[in-house]
């Protein structure tokens, strides 16, 4: 390649750019239109929503079972004349204790119930409209992976090309997007042979080393 050669190239690498740009683009409005439908949404709103107001129906029946319980605690008072008895009231307070818990459990488990059916209910509903949207969606990454791809491994390639062409040329090339910078290979020195002896002993130029040129793709 000749410097409008490489110019050329470094155009056609801006252009596979843009092409990828695109491709992502086009998958991303692609993504965006698969959405869940509005009555699906609404489903799911509603059994949340049903789920909510279970528990708050439930709330006066937890409350009566507490107040209940605390009823019957307060009439039990522990005269004085009578301190044998305080092992009786201790056993009855624990009888109450433990038959509140029991009730709580109950109701528990039955908010519980409700709420796996009504779960139950929303998924049954919906569960082909997430599984079409998701393999829609499976669908739109697999078709532009494939794109992507083929994109990536033009520019690739053509990266490749252009830096061994700069190699060859020892000069940087500047196009409308792309500029092709050309890097001296490094110069290193082996600083275990050199310290002060180099002044007097030019032989350690032996420890010179020189890297290979590289070459650096570089928006303008």
């Amino acid at each position: 390649m000749n410097t409008i050669e490489i110019q050329e190239a470094l155009d056609r690498l801006a252009e596979f750019e843009s092409q990828r740009d695109q491709i992502e683009v086009n998958k991303c409005v692609l993504l965006d239109e698969v959405k869940i439908p509005a009555e699906v949404e609404e489903i799911v709103r509603n059994g949340m929503k049903q789920m909510g107001e279970v528990e708050g129906s439930f709330a006066p029946t937890i409350q009566g079972i507490q107040n209940e319980a605390e009823t019957k605690l307060a009439l039990i008072v522990v005269p004085d004349e009578i301190k044998a008895a305080l092992t009786e009231i201790d056993r009855q307070r624990a009888a109450i204790r433990t038959h509140q818990g029991d009730e709580e459990v109950k109701v528990a488990l039955r908010i519980r119930a409700i709420k796996a059916e009504i779960q139950t209910n929303v998924e049954e509903k919906t569960k082909d409209v997430y599984a079409a949207i998701a393999q829609r969606k499976a669908e739109i990454e697999a078709e532009f992976a494939g794109k992507a791809e083929a994109v990536d491994e033009n520019i690739k390639k053509l990266t490749e090309e252009i830096k061994a062409e700069i190699r060859v040329l020892k000069v940087s090339v500047k196009a409308k997007t792309y500029q092709a910078v050309y890097n001296k290979g490094r110069i290193t020195w082996n600083t275990d042979k050199m310290e002060a002896w180099i002044i007097d002993h030019p032989f350690l130029k032996e420890a010179r080393k020189e890297g290979d040129p590289s070459v650096t793709i570089r928006k303008v």
